[in-house]
């Protein structure tokens, strides 16, 4: 890996970097979302998404959304100019430490079943498949789930039973 991640800022998405993150999508998917998806997800509650950028260049960005004690990544991208240089890795590191910050109990998402690169990735990162959805993207390709769990729930309400602790 190289020493990019420490040259990166790493910042909550703005509304001034759609332009930026549109042609990023466009260029990275398929399938890509329409920019007036990213401009709902941007300062909406429960929502985690930042962007990477190096020297004021869109480096990449990812996109998630909380709830129940799940973090789900709904989208994360690299341009070419920074693929497998830690970009995606620096982002991820990021939505772990709000995983960690939110009391993630587990984390998931979807990647396409053709994206062998991918799969190595997050497989790399702790996930492991869980699960397939079929037809899941537009075109028709299915989604392999995958998930990451923590180790259980961060917060108690009071300190953990000793064995032989009734509790009282």
């Amino acid at each position: 890996m190289s020493a990019l991640p420490e040259l990166l800022t790493l910042r909550d998405a703005r509304h001034a970097d759609l332009d930026g993150i549109d042609s990023l999508e466009r260029l990275s998917f398929p399938v890509p979302w329409k920019s007036d998806y990213f401009e709902v997800e941007i300062g909406a509650p429960w929502r985690f998404n930042r962007v990477a950028l190096y020297g004021g260049t869109l480096a990449g960005y990812v996109f998630c959304a909380f709830a129940g004690g799940e973090v789900h990544v709904n989208k994360i991208a690299v341009a070419p100019a920074f693929r497998r240089q830690g970009v995606a890795s620096a982002l991820m590191d990021e939505v772990f430490a709000f995983a960690s910050r939110v009391d993630a109990e587990e984390m998931y998402l979807e990647v396409r079943v053709s994206n062998q690169p991918a799969h190595a990735f997050y497989a790399g990162l702790g996930f492991s498949e869980t699960g397939r959805r079929a037809r899941y993207y537009f075109d028709g390709e299915d989604a392999l789930v995958m998930v990451r769990k923590f180790s259980g729930p961060r917060r108690l309400d009071g300190p953990p039973a000793m064995k032989g602790d009734s509790g009282h």
